[in-house]
């Protein structure tokens, strides 16, 4: 994505500012009603996690691979761990959470993992030192580092029959994701469509770990792992289907 394209934000940006606004109220009470799926408040509490976490990096270059609009995709993911940064900890006091997270150290957590990767990339691509030519070789890796990431989440991952009730809940709250995303893209062209549902269905499920094991202690951390699974499935199989179309 060059700079160029990101200038291109500002003809969606009242989709964007609309997007942001229903997520950041919505997406909490989704995974708040999901949670009461989920026995014990600790196991609960990573449920409500994912409900905080900005949207997930993967999702902007699964846009990308989606034939999306990639900008929007990294607009939003950007304004969604600003909101993550400001209001996480006060929604989840909201909910019943003891946060202790100091948001200058998630501030700072978020700009080394989201922002500099991104102005890294958006700097190469404008220099375009390549002319163009490494595109098919960045879709290679770019799925090839999907894949890398599902193994690695899933090889650490340690499912027991008692969490059958986390998958469901965290199912649920994908579904309910995917949904809103489909509602706040309505009337849009296909691949700004694309570049609203991913980042609205797919929230960060590291950034959540690290929430959740502040708010509600390390062991509420467990359920982000399944999570984290869901979405990267969940991720390579509508980019597969946008393709096939």
């Amino acid at each position: 994505m060059r700079f160029s394209e990101i200038a291109a934000i500002r003809a969606a940006s009242r989709r964007l500012v609309l997007v942001l606004a229903v997520t950041t109220a919505t997406l909490p009470v989704l995974a708040w009603l999901a949670s009461h799926l989920v026995a014990g408040p600790v196991l609960r509490g990573g449920v409500l996690a994912a409900g905080v976490a900005p949207a997930e990096v993967a999702s902007v270059p699964l846009t990308g691979l989606a034939g999306g609009e990639a900008a929007l995709a990294a607009g939003l993911l950007v304004a969604s761990t600003m909101v993550t940064v400001l209001l996480a900890g006060p929604i989840l006091s909201v909910l019943g959470a003891h946060s202790s997270a100091s948001q200058l150290g998630l501030l700072a957590t978020l700009a080394l993992v989201v922002a500099l990767p991104l102005a890294a990339g958006s700097a190469v691509r404008t220099i375009d030192p390549f002319s163009g030519r490494e595109q098919p070789l960045v879709r290679v890796l770019g799925t090839v580092s999907l894949l890398v990431l599902l193994w690695e989440v899933a090889s650490e991952l340690q499912v027991r029959g008692g969490d059958v009730r986390v998958v469901i809940a965290l199912l649920l709250y994908l579904a309910a994701g995917t949904g809103l995303g489909w509602l706040l893209a309505i009337g849009v062209p296909s691949g700004r469509r694309t570049a609203i549902v991913l980042p609205t269905a797919m929230r960060d499920f590291a950034v959540a770990a690290g929430i959740a094991a502040t708010a509600f202690g390390p062991a509420a951390a467990a359920p982000l792992g399944i999570y984290g699974i869901l979405v990267l499935v969940f991720g390579a199989a509508a980019v597969y289907a946008v393709r096939r179309r």
